[in-house]
């Protein structure tokens, strides 16, 4: 599409991967003309693209009214918020949202192993392999570009020593009683490599 630069020297960028196609602009014209290109040399290798599947989202913290763009004869919805490569991307750029998708992923995936994660005939080195390959990687899915808010970190937290606490157990008193594991405990057993680390 002979589209050359980056956001902060051109108006204009294409993202592609697979059929997933992310395109950039600041302006709604050069979105019109930058869609009607990606058209028109689609066509040319035989390629269309599905209206139906196309939506567009406008990026910034004002209010505004959601409104169809028409195309030709294409209309395409404008949304607030959508997948693309399996992360949420939202018109306010706000993490919030996305985190809070991957912690509820990652309970699914917990309460899914919690037979494992509760039993006495599983080691605590095993759970917490289990734990470290299969639960941590989907809540962490594209941490890279999250900027952690405490409030984040502490929803994070919760959800880590959650895990933690149900791998390693309840600690036994002297007294013979049973009590809960505290923070930093938990951190200690896993040698302070925690989530948010």
């Amino acid at each position: 599409m002979e589209i050359r630069g980056n956001i902060t020297t051109h108006l204009k960028q294409c993202t592609a991967y697979a059929d997933d196609i992310l395109l950039t602009t600041r302006i709604k014209q050069s979105l019109l003309d930058t869609f009607q290109k990606l058209k028109e040399i689609s066509g040319q290798y035989g390629l269309t693209v599905n209206g139906q599947k196309t939506k567009y989202l406008r990026s910034t913290r004002k209010n505004y009214e959601l409104e169809e763009l028409q195309i030709d004869l294409m209309y395409l919805d404008q949304v607030q918020s959508y997948k693309y490569l399996g992360s949420t991307v939202n018109s306010d750029n706000s993490i919030e949202e996305e985190i809070q998708y991957r912690i509820t992923l990652g309970n699914k995936a917990y309460y899914a192993n919690q037979c494992f994660f509760k039993s006495r005939l599983v080691s605590k080195k095993s759970k917490l392999k289990l734990y470290w390959s299969i639960v941590k990687p989907i809540v962490t899915y594209d941490c890279e570009a999250w900027g952690l808010k405490e409030t984040i970190q502490n929803k994070l937290m919760v959800f880590e020593r959650k895990v933690l606490s149900t791998i390693f157990g309840p600690t036994k008193e002297r007294d013979g009683a049973w009590r809960i594991k505290t923070n930093d405990e938990l951190d200690e057993l896993i040698r302070r490599k925690n989530i948010i680390t």
